[in-house]
């Protein structure tokens, strides 16, 4: 998903025109053009010349052309030119025919008129030898159609009528002689002869083969060897691997990309990109891009235009990444997308494969190691599908360590969540997904809620229960490596953070007991809270713990600074720890907001109610007979207070279990026993009564331990 605002900017793989081309070399091509140019020179009144500029595609070959165009140009006497693209033409004759009517307008357009159409009409007449044999078996293709290029060009066929011999010979020495006397030699440059159909390369192949001795013209073929020797091959010719070389005089492969060139690429590259995609947000992004450009990025991007279609790539996937993923990494994902589409087409199918474990695979019951090991023949076979499979391989050790790590091999990369790293399991679903979806957490937003309180009820109403405990989570690891840059109201955004934990959906996050494990959402948010006071270097961290007690609307995280100052030990809280002779009057403060809370309807819906009654039976137990009366106001029933103060005990066998504390101190603080029980037989009498609350008051009046799931006792 791109934003509305945001302008893509693509880099078009636009080859250099002759004006420009010697200005403009970036690959540092001059002296091969000069060199190719120098060869050329062959060309005489005695003799042609043929010479092939060869690479793979997109390696600069017509750029490359244009470059010894501009060089020819001037020279003295200068050259004609002419250019001729096959692949713009359709079916064989045609290739055939324009070939020939562009070779007969670049001459006469020349400035020497009267040789030109001397050696125009030489070529007419070669072609009418040629047109009268054009059926005999061997006989040159292209020269059977001139026929048909001088009628194209308006032009009667009786006006060559005197030439009436067909004497092959005689007809070539004539246009020999007018080729000779034109005083000027004729450069054909063909270009794109590796996008035609094998015979099509075939036949252009021939017809340069046809003219190449004739004197005066000379040839500069662009193409890439390989394609074409498999054409030749694919079209039946005898021994295609030598072929060429007898159509060719010099075979002139293009020299490979120097370091100074592809350091020149990748920053224009670079700089194409929105001004926003160089904004930094994380740690240590600046150098993370060296790392993988010597990591494999480097010689994946083997020609000029694997920078232009990557790099396009980057343009089009960055905006929606942005501030989720480092730069680094999207152009990293990016290469492997366009360069290595099978180990792309992995990870999209099996991204454990390269990271292990993804969120939510808690009930899995592999490990990340032996998923990792399971994928390595798998992405191995991908590697060796690829152009350059040591690369490949490298840049994905890099971007994912652990793939090294199983492969036996060293890496010094790191995967760490919170800056931005691809290998990081979420950071990965985010990038293959292109957007955040709602089981995701969000970099941007976490660093928008830190930064602007303006916008943090908006974004807390946009939390899912997929993603709440994770969001609070990242909150913390965004303001430890970021510093909390640009946090102006340190005070009120800790304060945010502790009415969190008590806001939908982490009450109804904090209840859901499905899992193995659950991570009480007010130990994270006192975590955010220590990291966000931590960074942010604020002297008065105590008094803004004691502003978060003394908050009636954090009542669960209030709760928890309490506990761990005074009632537990822990050496886990420097910066949030609350000063020793506050006790009392904290305590006061906490007792009337859990009262208020009851009286509301709030304390049940906080995300850890029975944390709340336990720990108030210890902060002021002479006030929890009144919040017992405040709850029994708002819900007669009591089923709610029951769920909450009975469902200290949770196994891996059926989940939540409810049955009397040890202590039963804890809960007669709130209400005799005798008396609980009675409330509880009561209960039991409804037919209308389900479980779990079924469960919590079974307990009571059995005093035995039950699970909320089916009702069965459960066993220590």
């Amino acid at each position: 998903m791109i934003l509305k605002d945001q302008k893509v900017e693509l880099g078009f793989d636009r080859p250099l025109s002759p004006k420009e081309a010697l200005k403009d070399d970036k690959l540092g091509r001059r002296g091969y053009a000069q060199a190719a140019v120098h060869a050329l020179a062959r060309v005489s009144s005695t003799a042609g010349f043929v010479l092939s500029v060869e690479g793979a595609w997109g390696s600069g070959k017509t750029s490359t052309l244009a470059m010894m165009e501009a060089l020819l140009k001037t020279q003295e006497p200068a050259p004609v030119i002419v250019h001729f693209n096959p692949w713009l033409v359709g079916d064989r004759d045609a290739l055939l025919r324009h070939f020939l009517s562009k070779l007969a307008a670049e001459v006469k357009l020349s400035d020497n008129a009267a040789d030109g159409k001397k050696v125009a009409r030489e070529l007419k007449a070669y072609g009418k030898v040629f047109d009268f044999i054009k059926l005999v078996p061997g006989a040159e293709p292209w020269a059977s159609l001139v026929k048909s290029v001088i009628e194209s060009a308006g032009e009667s066929v009786d006006a060559v009528a005197s030439y009436k011999t067909p004497d092959i010979e005689a007809r070539k020495e004539k246009l020999e002689e007018a080729l000779r006397g034109f005083g000027r030699s004729i450069i054909v440059f063909i270009d794109d002869i590796d996008r035609l159909f094998p015979i099509e390369v075939f036949e252009m192949v021939r017809i340069v083969k046809s003219v190449g001795d004739l004197p005066n013209v000379g040839y500069a073929l662009a193409w890439d060897p390989e394609y074409v020797s498999d054409a030749l091959k694919t079209a039946g010719v005898p021994r295609s691997e030598t072929y060429l070389d007898k159509v060719v005089q010099v075979r002139f492969p293009l020299p490979g990309i120097g370091l100074e060139a592809r350091g020149v690429l990748i920053n224009e590259a670079l700089e194409r990109l929105n001004a926003d995609a160089h904004k930094s947000h994380f740690p240590n992004d600046r150098d993370r891009l060296g790392m993988l450009y010597f990591s494999g990025l480097r010689e994946m991007l083997e020609q000029p235009r694997d920078y232009a279609r990557v790099f396009n790539t980057v343009a089009v996937i960055e905006p929606a990444l942005r501030g989720e993923v480092v730069l680094a990494d999207i152009i990293g994902f990016a290469a492997l997308m366009v360069r290595a589409p099978r180990v792309y087409e992995l990870m999209r199918k099996e991204p454990r494969w390269f990271v292990g474990l993804l969120p939510g695979d808690q009930g899995l019951f592999e490990k990340s190691g032996e998923l990792l090991k399971e994928g390595a023949a798998h992405r191995d076979a991908a590697y060796n599908q690829c152009g350059n499979p040591v690369a490949v391989r490298k840049l994905v050790h890099r971007l994912f360590p652990l793939t090294a790590k199983e492969a036996d091999e060293f890496t010094l990369g790191r995967v760490l969540d919170v800056e931005g790293h691809l290998a990081a399991p979420a950071r990965l679903l985010v990038a293959l997904q292109l957007h955040v979806s709602g089981a995701d957490v969000s970099f941007v937003v976490a660093r928008r809620y830190l930064m602007h309180a303006d916008h943090r009820s908006e974004i807390a109403s946009s939390l899912t229960r997929q993603n709440c405990l994770e969001f609070l989570e990242c909150l913390g690891d965004v303001a430890e490596s970021t510093a909390t840059a640009g946090v102006d109201d340190v005070e009120r955004l800790c304060l945010d953070i502790a009415r969190l934990a008590d806001t939908e959906p982490f009450p109804t996050r904090s209840q859901d007991r499905s899992g193995f494990f659950r991570l009480p959402a007010e130990d994270v948010a006192v975590r955010a809270i220590r990291l966000v006071l931590k960074t942010a270097t604020v002297d008065r961290a105590s008094s803004v713990a004691e502003r978060i007690v003394i908050d009636p609307a954090g009542l669960t995280v209030a709760m928890e600074l309490f506990a761990r100052s005074y009632l537990v030990d822990r050496d886990d809280d420097e910066g949030t720890r609350l000063p020793p002779g506050s006790k009392g009057k904290l305590a006061t403060h906490l007792a009337r907001n859990m009262l208020e809370a009851a009286k509301e309807g709030r304390l049940l819906k906080t995300c850890n109610a029975g944390f709340l009654l336990w720990r108030m039976s210890s902060v002021a137990p002479r006030k929890c007979p009144q919040v017992y009366a405040a709850l029994k106001a708002v819900d007669p029933t009591l089923d709610g207070f029951a769920l909450a103060i009975l469902s200290h005990s949770f196994d891996s066998t059926k989940g939540q279990r409810y049955s009397l504390p040890d202590d039963s101190s804890k809960v007669e603080a709130y209400c005799p026993l005798r008396e609980l029980r009675k409330h509880g037989r009561k209960r039991l009498a409804d037919p209308t009564l389900k479980l779990p609350a079924l469960a919590a008051w079974r307990a009571v009046v059995e005093e035995k331990s039950i699970y909320g799931i089916d009702g069965s006792y459960a066993r220590d």
